[in-house]
């Protein structure tokens, strides 16, 4: 069974952690503009040639104050896309998911921009800054930077979407979330994994439920070599219209494939509707044959050894 693309849980516990996240993250950004305003020339010193403005406590509120509005707004346009997509169910829900992580980075974006803005840092000074960070980053952050890419790749291009059942570096499962460093996939185990971005975009993905949701189902089965053929063929091709799920656009097929070594080997092909009900489907369709092979006394051999023992 999917989960809902847009997951939200209402445990105090979670609501608890994202509230002391968000202290957390504030308390850091406060204590960061105080030391650059208290103690400029440490500053100067850690990034030489960084022309800090003379930063006022005025300066901070309003940094502060304009952060918090930017994010709040793009919030509310996010929760807002959110209701419209749960009043209008049917459509492609990807490219709303895609469209909220968009405005998620833009409000980050104008956020830090004002930000630094109201503080009186020009971008001369900012490019200073990351030009010291470049080799830091190069060297420590190459894998993240080269992930954080691929998922911006991954929510614009949408080879894969929430909800896709995928198969990716020998994991198989729902797609449930496209995060900033790597997807959450839930295995039909009901566990959690985490491929990273990076490995989606440059490896080899199986998108097993796009762009449409019917698959194909293949079955191997042996009869006798003392059957009517022309019956067996008959027989199967009426349990693969018995079955509930098969389409008969495309039409199935009965293929005699192989003379085996202790039976004549057919095979099913058909396709139906819901690849992820193939697994019941199949199921569904060998009772089928099963009962109907004998109740027309027809044989289904396997193989048999003799074990003789010598003293």
């Amino acid at each position: 069974m999917r989960r809902p693309i847009f997951f939200q849980t209402d445990s105090k516990m979670h609501k608890a952690a994202i509230v002391l996240i968000q202290l957390a993250i504030w308390s850091i950004v406060v204590t960061s503009l105080y030391y650059v305003w208290q103690y400029p020339e440490t500053v100067q010193k850690i990034f030489p040639g960084l022309e800090l403005p003379n930063i006022h406590l005025s300066n901070i509120l309003q940094a502060l104050v304009f952060m918090s509005l930017v994010l709040y707004v793009f919030r509310f346009i996010k929760k807002m896309i959110i209701r419209w997509v749960d009043k209008h169910p049917k459509g492609d829900k990807s490219v709303y998911y895609s469209l909220i992580k968009f405005i998620g980075y833009v409000g980050w974006i104008i956020a830090l921009w004002g930000t630094l803005s109201f503080l009186g840092l020009k971008l001369q000074n900012l490019a200073i800054v990351l030009g010291a960070l470049s080799v830091g980053i190069g060297f420590g952050m190459q894998n993240i930077i080269n992930n954080f890419i691929s998922g911006v790749l991954l929510l614009f291009e949408r080879p894969i979407a929430i909800g896709d059942w995928i198969q990716v570096d020998g994991f198989e499962g729902i797609v449930t979330n496209i995060r900033i460093r790597a997807t959450e996939l839930e295995t039909f185990d009901k566990a959690h994994v985490w491929i990273p971005n990076s490995s989606i975009l440059s490896g080899n993905v199986v998108n097993i439920t796009k762009p449409n949701k019917s698959g194909r189902i293949i079955i191997p089965v042996g009869v006798s070599y003392d059957s009517d053929m022309d019956q067996v063929r008959q027989i199967l091709l009426n349990c693969i219209q018995a079955t509930e799920g098969v389409l008969s656009d495309p039409a199935p097929m009965v293929l005699m494939k192989e003379f085996g070594d202790s039976s004549v080997l057919f095979e099913i092909r058909c396709y139906v509707a819901n690849v992820e009900k193939s697994l019941l489907i199949r199921s569904d369709l060998m009772f089928a044959v099963w009962n109907a092979l004998k109740a027309n006394g027809i044989e289904i051999p396997f193989p048999q050894r003799v074990v003789h023992l010598q003293k």
